[in-house]
This record gives C-alpha cells, structure tokens and sequence, in this order.
C-alpha cells in the first residue's frame, strides 16, 4: 500500500484516544488535556471525538492522528504514518521497516558529534592552560637570568625546578593530545556502526 492510501486508511480508522494513549495521555471529561507542544498549566488542546482530530488554542497547532505523531516526534509525514502503522499493528505497510531508523541514527550521530566536540574543547582549554603555565615559568625562570640580584630566594628554587617542570608540562600536552588522536579513533569505529 502507497503511503498516501495508508494515511487516508489509518485518519478513517484511527481515533485520537488511540494515539494518546500510545503516549500516556488522556483528555479530561470536556475533551481538553494540557498541550505536549507548548508549557502550560491549564489544559488548552481539545482532543474531537471520534477521527476529527485536535486543536491546540494556546499554540495553535492542530490537525489529525497523523500530524500529532509529526509534531510529538518531530518528524516527516512518512515517519509518522509508519510509526502509527506499527504501534498499533495495522498491517499497512511493510512490518519489517522501521519508521524512526533514520531519525535515531541522525540523532545518534548528532550527540555523539556533540559528545566528540565537548571533548575536544575540553582537551583544547587544558592544553591553554598548560600554555599559559609554561609561558609564566618562562618568564619567572628568565627574571633569574636578566636580572640575578633581584631574583628572590624562591625564584632561585624555581629556576632550578624550572626544566623538571617543562618536561612534565610537555608530557601533559602530548598525553592530551594523544587522548584526542584515541577520541578521534573511536570517532571513527562508532561512525561505522551507527
């Protein structure tokens, strides 16, 4: 069945209780419920009997069984006739295909984006601020040199500590960066079976 003739079926067959209840909502007695769509605390969204439909009036949204699952899932027209198709066991259209497959792998694929972006800023920040670290050492080690009779006791200390800490604050960057190149590689392998 062509998704078209399968939209017509499930608006003729399919009431509005039906779909609410596939998301745990429920109309009070008059027909209102709060609406998903929008925040509010007095119900605004009339649920009609029957296979009418629905009608926000604190949004304005509305439509049929079909345009509610577009709205709560955030999907296309064809996403949301499977879905319902599916849910309910119409037998429609093919039982194999999953309506929500390629909006859960773009999903998945834009968190772990996400995921992989938050890391490499953090990785960036701490490789700033080792910088920094070792731009100050550098200048608190030079004071020793430039001007030696003014250089406290302390500084004396640090310039002795001065290469040790170099070392290590270069060992710091380079297992950074090495922690990124393994993101980046994981990066990769979860890409592929997404």
């Amino acid at each position: 069945m062509d998704i078209k003739t399968a939209a017509q079926t499930i608006r003729d067959t399919v009431s509005m209780d039906e779909v609410l209840s596939l998301y745990g909502y429920q109309a009070n007695r008059s027909g209102f419920m709060c609406c998903p769509f929008h925040g509010e605390r007095e119900p605004s969204m009339k649920i009609y009997k029957g296979k009418a439909g629905w009608h926000c009036f604190g949004c304005g949204r509305g439509g049929s069984v079909v345009d509610f699952v577009m709205e709560h899932e955030s999907c296309n027209f064809r996403t949301a006739v499977l879905a319902i198709d599916k849910a309910l066991h119409l037998g429609l259209m093919d039982p194999n295909e999953n309506p929500f497959e390629g909006s859960r792998q773009r999903k998945l694929q834009l968190s772990l984006d996400g995921f992989v972006s938050a890391v490499y800023a953090v990785c960036d920040a701490m490789i700033l601020g080792i910088e920094h670290e070792k731009d100050v050492s550098w200048r608190r080690m030079k004071k020793c040199m430039d001007d030696p009779q003014n250089a406290t006791t302390e500084d004396w200390n640090f310039y002795f500590t001065w290469e040790e800490e170099d070392q290590y604050n270069d060992y710091r960057i380079e297992k950074i960066q090495e922690f990124k190149k393994e993101v980046a590689a994981w990066r990769r392998t979860h890409r592929k079976s997404l």
